[in-house]
């Protein structure tokens, strides 16, 4: 395994919000060519195995990280699906700026500006996430 494309790879994850736990294990998967149990993932990255465990459920709640069973157990596999990490403006549009902007319009008094803002990093988010959308 290359650790500059480890780097890199971790360093990507990290900058949509992953903690490095996670982009270690991502990264560590992508490049390992063979499925790996908890147990080899935690002695090759020298993590806890509650921390590997912790990073593989995220990773797997969003589809980069799968596994498969072999007896009880589980061997994991990354996706090189980066483009996974494209829908994350959608998921912030509506976790996050929809109901800020809800609350901001319940209560404008002396948040104007912040409300404004909102506003327009909302509009600037839907661009965004149009431009992404599959051509038909």
């Amino acid at each position: 395994m290359n650790d500059d494309e480890k780097f890199y790879v971790e360093k990507i994850l990290e900058s949509f919000g992953y903690p490095p736990a996670s982009a270690r294990i991502y990264s560590h998967l992508l490049f390992s060519g063979r499925p790996m149990t908890i147990t080899e993932l935690a002695r090759e990255t020298g993590l806890g195995k509650s921390t590997v465990s912790t990073a593989l459920r995220l990773l797997e709640h969003d589809g980069l990280v799968y596994y498969t069973k072999l007896g009880k157990k589980k061997l994991y596999r990354a996706r090189s699906a980066f483009h996974r990490l494209l829908l994350f403006p959608d998921r912030i549009l509506k976790e996050y700026i929809l109901p800020l902007r809800k609350l901001l319009e319940q209560n404008p008094d002396g948040k104007e500006d912040i409300l404004e803002d909102i506003r327009e990093f909302e509009a600037l988010t839907r661009k965004i996430i149009e431009l992404l959308e599959p051509k038909e």
